[in-house]
């Protein structure tokens, strides 16, 4: 689950840099997460799955796309991108683990201290096609 937050934050905030000169709108300080995560495989659905984390996000973290995307972009393709300060849409397709590419699309909304929005992948597994969806916001609770 870290590491799916990890992507998303990276996205999040490494996304908008790609394509604009404009700063997203994200304040830094300490932020609280919460995740609501469906996964299904081969039509078989698994229960829906909530986390809550923190995260300290710095001025650096927001203006320098480098220290969240590195280099586990590099390879993907975005078919899709719509940004502006306060919203950021996309779609994107990576390769796999095993070479087979899979596709994430977001809707997110950045109002300063608070976040909200959807992510949601596609991919084929063993099992067959495997969909992730999640809803997620975020809102700033203090500094660092």
């Amino acid at each position: 689950m870290r590491k799916l937050k990890a992507c998303a934050l990276s996205l999040l905030i490494a996304a908008p840099a790609l394509v604009s000169a404009e700063t997203p709108n994200v304040n830094p300080g300490q932020w609280e997460y919460e995740t609501t995560m469906t996964m299904s495989a081969g039509g078989q659905a698994m229960p829906a799955r909530t986390a809550k984390n923190k995260d300290c996000v710095r001025q650096e973290d927001v203006t320098d796309p480098d220290l969240f995307g590195g280099d586990e972009l590099n390879n993907c393709e975005v078919s899709e991108m719509e940004q502006t300060r306060s919203r950021l849409r996309y779609s994107l397709t990576c390769p796999g683990p095993d070479g087979s590419p899979y596709t994430m699309s977001a809707d997110l909304k950045l109002q300063g201290d608070t976040m909200e929005g959807t992510m949601q992948g596609d991919m084929q597994s063993p099992m067959g096609p495997m969909k992730m969806r999640m809803s997620l916001s975020g809102k700033r609770i203090g500094e660092c």
